[in-house]
């Protein structure tokens, strides 16, 4: 490694077609393709191309909500963690203001609520019946069994 930074995507030039809004959760694909960021101030999954540099959105509509659904009919809450499955093909999204944890599948951008019932609280159980009080961080297991 040279130490050497590269700018992949300069959202603060006007000009370009693909602005963030506080890129707040990064992953990188197993082979190193392409970044995935929490673009947690325009409520949207975006997905980096590391050789271009070019910008698409994976999951969200670009306006507050909770929402499952495919693409931009999906919405979200100020999502700020993000983890991706060892074998690239799910990202796991902590969605901070809808005190959720949501699944986005990188191929088609569906995305289903895992666990968290929507209303604030730090109660234990399974899928909606788990409270979360605005997670921000997310981890996923080395054998993919388990979020943190």
């Amino acid at each position: 490694a040279t130490g050497e930074v590269t700018t992949l995507v300069d959202s603060l030039d006007a000009d370009e077609a693909a602005q963030f809004d506080g890129p707040a959760g990064i992953a990188i694909s197993p082979d190193g393709s392409a970044l995935f960021v929490a673009d947690f101030g325009n409520y949207k999954i975006r997905r980096v191309e590391v050789a271009t540099g070019a910008v698409t959105t994976i999951a969200g509509s670009g306006e507050v909500g909770d929402a499952d659904g495919v693409g931009n009919a999906a919405e979200f809450t100020e999502p700020v963690g993000l983890a991706i499955s060892a074998d690239g093909s799910a990202l796991f999204v902590a969605d901070s203001s809808n005190d959720k944890i949501r699944r986005v599948a990188v191929a088609t951008g569906e995305v289903t609520t895992i666990a968290g019932s929507g209303t604030r609280g730090s109660t234990d159980g399974a899928g909606n019946a788990a409270q979360f009080a605005n997670p921000t961080g997310i981890v996923i297991s080395p054998d993919g069994s388990a979020l943190f």
